[in-house]
């Protein structure tokens, strides 16, 4: 979804007296400012709506519209420098503050109440006088005295931050508030005694194993060392062993199933004994439930893959009689969704943006361009970190690794060298699926890769380490550094919004878009077993590609009906 698609716009004809939008702010800038602040306003303007797809009849000229356009750019996503971006935004929101929908602002404009004066000159550091001072003005002006704050309040606040304030992000003023309000609860004497908290309902959270009782922590860890070494003379046990990931799959269906029976109040926390206490009476159901859409009267897919792994721990580890397996068989085909295997919303959307040629060459030329940033760099650690950036881009785009084989890459098993080819070698005991793979690197990504290694690697904290990319204390480099190393820089340099997994949907949707013919090197290249896996989870946007082409044979054969030899 694009910037300009996520705002709500004035679509009636017949708009309500008062309401103004980015263009009639645009009409009032060029009639009242003159001169420099008169050009640099039009430009900053004219910047969004081209680059953004704006339509600045339709954006109303407001706090939250205003956050919603310039809250999550970068200098990539209009092809300008840091510094300019930072201009934009002062010039468009001193515009709509000054020409936007005249208003007149509780939490910054309202005078404080003798009550909430006496209050904050308690505060203690007197900053935190400052901290509060939005929430006691907008008290102040909604008549809510301080011993009688609660959460309509703090929802109300939240409200009134994202209708009537320039503010980034509200959320974390609410929050901040929260913070500053609870700390002078506890220092200040005399200050109400109400504890705040988010006004915003979360789900329940899911209790640590250590919270429950120790014969259930110590069944898990025997199952998990069971499915990790399994006994080959067990017919019940697995064939082979179960991936790490895959336990802790499991681990976390048996934490979150048993916080939901004590969250419904179905058991104490005490007599969740061990994983048979899941199955007693109508436990089962009742844990299952609180999955479900409200109502309970559909199901959806995450519900139906805890019950199967539920299933399958009756079965193979509790051996349940059979009369109670179909019992619980038949839960698990009633809450099937019935919904085709394929590639989510979330990651649909977010391949759109390589519906652009554009994008597509940014990302392709990014490794490029990164590693000319980094040579420009005077501090050798810095250019080090961005030669290594570039090079992990690289090997993802000409991979399609997942972030857990990237990282965990050795210069002394990973890499091999044979007749002039460099290729990164993955174990099959290290891959999601079983399958080895062996991967040619490009001569672009192997000039990265020795740049690296030879130049920039050693100076690096922890280059005695034998991973590729060295963690500081000898290790590979941490989850959530590589994470950063391979989604930011695309966001900030190139306004590409990508995590490591898109990668791969990334570079499956470019090339199959441009060669259908490709779908089994795909396959190969991102290490599936199947072809259905390939085709259900990570293409489905090449149809767009395959209407376009069958548009213009349909348009060939509008002039030339006749079928070719």
């Amino acid at each position: 979804m694009t910037i300009a698609q996520a705002i709500a716009p004035i679509t009636s004809p017949f708009r309500a007296d008062g309401i103004v939008t980015v263009a009639d702010v645009l009409v009032r800038a060029e009639a009242e400012l003159e001169g420099t602040a008169q050009r640099d306003t039009r430009s900053a303007f004219r910047c969004l709506v081209s680059k953004l797809g704006i339509d600045p009849e339709t954006v109303p000229a407001t706090p939250k519209a205003l956050r919603e356009i310039l809250g999550p750019l970068t200098p990539g996503m209009l092809g300008v420098s840091g510094k300019r971006l930072a201009n934009i935004r002062s010039l468009v929101t001193r515009a709509v503050e000054r020409f936007g929908m005249a208003r007149r602002v509780l939490i910054r404009d309202g005078c404080l109440t003798p009550d909430w004066e006496a209050l904050l000159d308690r505060a203690e550091p007197q900053a935190y006088r400052y901290g509060l001072s939005r929430f006691a003005r907008f008290c102040s002006a909604a008549r809510v005295a301080p011993d009688t704050v609660d959460m309509e309040t703090l929802r109300a606040f939240h409200e009134a931050l994202e209708a009537e304030c320039m503010v980034k992000h509200p959320q974390a003023v609410l929050k901040h508030t929260i913070s500053h309000w609870n700390m002078q609860r506890r220092r200040v004497a005399g200050w109400p005694r109400i504890a705040l908290s988010t006004p915003f309902a979360r789900g329940f959270d899911t209790l640590p194993l250590k919270a429950f009782p120790e014969s259930f922590q110590s069944e898990i860890s025997s199952w998990a060392d069971a499915m990790r070494h399994p006994d080959p003379l067990d017919p019940e046990a697995p064939v082979r062993t179960l991936r790490e990931p895959t336990i802790k799959g499991y681990i976390v269906v048996f934490r979150r199933f048993a916080s939901a029976l004590v969250h419904r109040g179905v058991l104490p926390i005490r007599e969740i004994t061990g994983l048979a206490v899941f199955f007693e009476g109508d436990n089962v159901k009742a844990g299952l439930r609180h999955f479900l859409p409200e109502g309970g009267a559909k199901t959806t897919r995450y519900a139906h893959d805890m019950a199967r792994k539920l299933s399958h721990i009756a079965r193979h580890h509790l051996r349940l009689p059979a009369d109670e397996m179909e019992r619980i068989d038949a839960i698990v085909a009633r809450l099937d969704p019935n919904l085709p295997r394929g590639m989510g919303k979330r990651h649909r959307d977010r391949l759109d943006q390589f519906d652009d040629p554009a994008t597509v060459r940014r990302l392709l030329q990014f490794p490029a361009d990164e590693r000319d940033r980094a040579l420009a760099m005077t501090s050798p650690i810095r250019r080090a970190r961005g030669i290594e950036r570039a090079l992990a881009i690289s090997v993802l785009i000409q991979t399609g690794l997942r972030i857990r084989n990237l990282r965990q890459l050795r210069l002394d098993r990973s890499v091999r060298r044979a007749g002039g080819r460099v290729y990164l070698e993955i174990a099959d005991g290290e891959t999601k699926t079983g399958m080895a793979l062996t991967l040619e690197l490009p001569s672009e990504t192997t000039a990265l890769l020795d740049a690296f290694t030879g130049l920039h690697r050693p100076l690096l904290p922890g280059s005695d380490s034998p991973f590729l990319f060295p963690g500081r204390t000898g290790g590979a480099r941490s989850d959530n550094a590589m994470r950063a190393a391979v989604s930011e820089p695309l966001r900030r340099h190139a306004g590409i919004v990508i995590n490591p997994h898109l990668y791969r949907h990334a570079i499956a949707k470019i090339v199959v878009e441009r060669d259908p013919g490709m779908y089994v090197a795909i396959s190969r290249r991102l290490g599936h077993r199947s072809l259905n896996t390939t085709l259900g989870s990570y293409l489905g946007t090449e149809t767009r590609a395959a209407s376009r082409q069958i548009n213009r044979l349909l348009d060939r054969a509008r002039s030339r009906p006749e079928i070719e030899d």
